[in-house]
């Protein structure tokens, strides 16, 4: 089958708050279930926000139990759901983005490109995982990467078909960061998918405007700001995209 939903949410985290974060990744999550979003991507660090001063405190290995509800609920919703936080292993901490399929897999990608004081903070990462199968297959980049050619290559060389973006982009920088995206789409003819937060996090004013581009370059659907889904879905080869403001809830 050639039908596929893609979504970025467009969520905003509390400082440090991973219990709340959680509850507010969890209302996204059924949101894209009940549009039938079969893979959500959450932005860079979403689960605790962009507080690089409290990194290392906060950092999760990849079997913290407080992750489980992820698993649970890809399993549920038959979802791949990828959330970006900072992960510990042998004494590193990497500025990562773990997704979870609905078989159970847990794929773990980290920031190759650091930027600014990250390098003061996190270990770089190694690697291109992709994930998925037959005109599904997906590999992620997290913010500072996007501007990496090489990057967006390995993946097509792989056999992306999805290039999924998780970033923290300011109104200053978000034009730009559109191009390279644009570029990669156009160039390595794979789609792009860019998950934006909704909220000011770390010192920064995201732009929100999370978005999507097909295989040509082209944009397909681009949010505004607030906290949205922003689908794009494939039929055959043709891509069309819809924005879904979050409904208010009991968490927010």
């Amino acid at each position: 089958m050639s039908g596929w939903n893609v979504a970025a949410a467009q969520s905003g985290s509390r400082p440090g708050d991973i219990a709340w974060n959680i509850l507010h990744h969890l209302e996204f999550i059924r949101h894209a279930a009940a549009h039938g979003v079969d893979l959500l991507m959450f932005p860079e660090l979403s689960l605790t926000g962009y507080e690089l001063p409290l990194m290392a405190e906060l950092a999760l290995s990849i079997d913290d139990p407080r992750l489980q509800v992820f698993a649970d609920a890809a399993v549920e919703h038959q979802m791949g759901i990828g959330i970006g936080l900072p992960l510990i292993s042998e004494d590193n901490v990497r500025l990562s983005a773990v997704t979870f399929l609905a078989d159970g897999t847990r794929i773990v990608y980290s920031k190759r490109n650091l930027f600014g004081e990250e390098k003061q903070i996190f270990t770089q990462g190694s690697g291109v995982p992709m994930f998925g199968h037959q005109r599904h297959n997906v590999v992620l980049a997290i913010c500072a990467d996007i501007s990496v050619a090489q990057y967006a290559h390995d993946a097509a060389r792989q056999g992306a078909d999805l290039y999924a973006t998780s970033v923290l982009v300011s109104e200053q920088g978000y034009e730009k960061d559109c191009e390279y995206l644009a570029r990669w789409s156009r160039e390595c003819r794979m789609a792009v998918m860019m998950a934006n937060h909704a909220w000011p996090t770390g010192g920064y004013h995201s732009a929100g405007k999370s978005a999507f581009w097909g295989p040509d370059g082209r944009r397909v659907v681009q949010g505004g700001s607030g906290e949205a889904l922003i689908i794009a879905r494939r039929s055959g080869n043709h891509w069309q995209g819809e924005v879904h403001p979050l409904p208010c809830t009991s968490v927010l």
